[in-house]
């Protein structure tokens, strides 16, 4: 399929589309595809650990193909936050047209508004992306996300300095309250050593707007929609934010880093990551799949992401390990086994 396969990513818009569309067992259609449907598929669909040779890699990283790909994904984006306030702002609408409305509205800001933002934000030489990477990240009320995921999570990955890494017998649940209420306090921490390292004395804090933006965000909702339409939207953040906490808690759950002799803990290698060559999650998360790579080139496009024979694999594909991450008492004895295989069980 080559680079055509990332337009598949695209099915996911679509279904929002006809899900804000549509009444009924129709309304739930988007849903049952991504959260049944695809998982199936993806069992049933055999890994792909194809890496890009030298030539291709040259042209795939020359190619603004891959690049054009995420940036229709942004006006598409806002469209459809649009029409999602719009189709419930409607007081006949039924609550069990409501439902998927705003879980589809949550994956739409899961999977364009975080995911999409976290690739942008990798690219601190491009203004332009960052700009971009902020905006999605506002929408999905996460701003704080990147200077915790680039100053923080990539430096402490396997450590219990790593609010976002977690360890065996963790719960889902607690884990993810521990990510988020952690992760957004330590960011103030870790934008004001960066300042203080770079001489800077800015008249605001960062973290003040990080916090600001999608704070404005929800009063202008609430100004042009009221409170019941910013209500539902910021119940579609919640549960955006859960997928994005899904996909911390398995991406290195159990997987520790040692701590050596000198009181430092060994450098980050690809036995810190679980990763997936599954087709359908490689394509749906832009390759974030391939985590141990991702972890060791943060800035690397997508596209050039690479299959890493000496990481961990995931029992299963992202979708279904997402589904899974829900539901505790199964998440747990499936990892526990994976852990063992990889003889890491006592880590």
């Amino acid at each position: 399929m080559g680079k055509i396969k990332y337009l598949l990513a695209y099915i996911i818009p679509l279904l929002a589309f006809h899900t804000f569309n549509s009444t009924g067992i129709l309304a739930y259609l988007g849903l049952m595809i991504i959260f049944i449907a695809i998982p199936i598929v993806e069992i049933l669909l055999p890994p792909n650990t194809y890496n890009l040779d030298s030539v291709e890699k040259t042209m795939a990283e020359e190619d603004t193909f891959y690049d054009w790909v995420v940036y229709m994904l942004v006006p598409m984006h806002f469209f459809l936050m649009y029409y999602f306030l719009t189709t419930i702002d409607n007081p006949e609408l039924a609550l069990s047209d409501l439902i998927p409305r705003v879980l589809m509205m949550g994956v739409i800001l899961a999977f364009v508004g975080i995911n999409m933002g976290h690739d942008l934000g990798h690219k601190t030489k491009n203004p332009l992306k960052q700009i971009m990477a902020q905006v999605l990240l506002t929408t999905a009320i996460q701003n704080h996300f990147m200077p915790y995921h680039n100053g923080g999570h990539h430096k402490d990955i396997g450590t219990p300095a790593d609010y976002t890494s977690a360890r065996k017998g963790d719960n889902y649940y607690f884990f993810a309250l521990r990510s988020q209420i952690g992760g957004y306090f330590k960011t103030w921490k870790l934008e004001s050593k960066r300042l203080k390292a770079q001489g800077q004395t800015p008249l605001i804090h960062p973290m003040v707007i990080y916090t600001l933006l999608p704070l404005l965000l929800l009063v202008g909702i609430f100004f042009f929609f009221g409170p019941y339409v910013t209500l539902c939207y910021f119940l579609a953040a919640v549960f955006g934010i859960s997928i994005l906490e899904g996909q911390n808690y398995f991406a290195h759950y159990g997987l520790r880093r040692k701590l050596l002799d000198n009181g430092r803990y060994e450098r980050v290698n690809a036995m810190h990551s679980w990763n997936s060559d599954h087709v359908l999650g490689r394509i749906l998360f832009f390759e974030l799949t391939r985590h141990s790579d991702h972890h060791h080139h943060g800035a690397k496009p997508y596209q050039l992401l690479e299959s890493k024979e000496e990481s961990p694999l995931l029992p299963f594909g992202y979708p279904v390990m997402l589904l899974l991450s829900y539901v505790p008492f199964i998440f747990k004895p499936v990892m526990a086994k994976q852990l063992d295989k990889y003889g890491m069980s006592s880590v």
